[in-house]
């Protein structure tokens, strides 16, 4: 029995952003397929010499369509060699997003948006694992010139370069003395990796976030909206079972120690101190329910390591104002999405 839980938030980086890149692409596909729906509902409505139209310019873009669809998974197979020498094939390939034949634009879309988050990911941790090698540089101008190019090509991936950063390549394009130089490499270096730990911290968060949001849904709970910056910032969701009545579990989280907590809640009109048995049966509920969550985050490389749980009736169930709580939607009301594809998660971590 289980009342309030406390774990730490132990992260994977590659395994997470992986398993949330698959998980983007497996949006993508769902919403491809809703637009196509939607544009079939709308054809039906013309004319059918306009619809002939339509089809055969369709039919005209095959070929170019085929062509680039050729290309991403070309792209594809490249970024999974590459995983392979970092030991992410394996969830790289589990998380390929996949789509019938009869709508390669669906497919197309999807696999250039999980090629593209994957080559990040890759990238970035192959940038941190391997270091520049130039223990012996030459200080020349040709040799700084490469030395200082080839520290700013491990981060040439993430977008523009940071001002700091840029600040210290004017300098180091100056006539400097060697001693001088030394230093300046070794700061640059220095930035360089901080940069790369940095924008990983913060893509591991948001997906982190994403994690929680999709795993939370795919277990059939009701989930309070929140933001990907749940991780950077800290805060509050709410979760329920629609069957639940009152109750739900309060998830909060702690940015600055990672922590997240877990408690059983109950909504009122008007708080008072009488305790139910419903409590002790919502409060054994979840803890039956709680360690799938676990599990299913885990096997997408979000680890929960428990450091606090106390018996279910140890401490009151929180009482909280209905009023300062999110309303969920009845079931019948609820908005009914095409589901994910199931996909076997693996269970192994790097």
């Amino acid at each position: 029995m289980s009342g309030p839980t406390t774990a730490i938030l132990v992260a994977d980086p590659v395994a997470v952003l992986l398993s949330a890149a698959g998980i983007r692409a497996a949006m993508a596909v769902r919403e491809g397929y809703q637009r196509s729906a939607e544009l079939s509902l709308s054809h039906q409505s013309e004319h059918t010499s306009r619809l002939q139209q339509q089809q055969d310019a369709i039919l005209q873009g095959q070929n170019a369509l085929r062509q680039q669809l050729n290309d991403a998974e070309a792209e594809f197979n490249r970024l999974l060699l590459l995983g392979q020498r970092l030991g992410a094939a394996q969830r790289i390939q589990s998380g390929r997003p996949e789509a019938t034949d009869d709508d390669p634009a669906t497919l197309l879309r999807a696999l250039q948006i999980y090629n593209a988050e994957i080559k990040t990911i890759l990238l970035t941790q192959s940038a941190q694992q391997n270091d520049v090698p130039d223990s012996q540089p030459d200080f020349s101008t040709a040799g700084e010139i490469t030395v200082a190019q080839r520290l700013v090509e491990r981060i040439s991936h993430l977008g523009a370069i940071p001002e700091p950063i840029q600040k210290l390549l004017t300098q180091l394009g100056l006539d400097l003395p060697p001693q001088r130089q030394e230093l300046l490499h070794n700061e640059l270096r220095r930035m360089v990796q901080l940069h790369l730990e940095h924008s990983q911290q913060q893509a591991v968060q948001e997906a982190s976030a994403l994690i929680l949001r999709h795993t939370l849904n795919e277990l059939g709970y009701q989930v309070q909206e929140f933001s990907d910056t749940l991780f950077v910032e800290g805060g509050v969701v709410h979760f329920r079972r629609h069957d639940w009545g009152n109750y739900m579990v309060r998830l909060r989280v702690n940015e600055k120690s990672l922590s997240v907590n877990f408690n059983v809640i109950r909504a009122v009109q008007n708080a008072d101190n009488e305790r139910s048995v419903l409590d002790h049966i919502a409060e054994d509920r979840w803890c039956a329910e709680f360690p799938a969550l676990l599990k299913a985050m885990e096997a997408r490389g979000l680890g929960l390591d428990v450091t606090r749980r106390l018996e279910a009736g140890e401490l009151p169930v929180q009482q909280v104002d209905s009023s300062l709580l999110p309303t969920f939607a009845e079931p019948e009301s609820r908005h009914t999405d095409i589901p994910l594809k199931a996909r076997n998660l693996p269970d192994h971590s790097f």
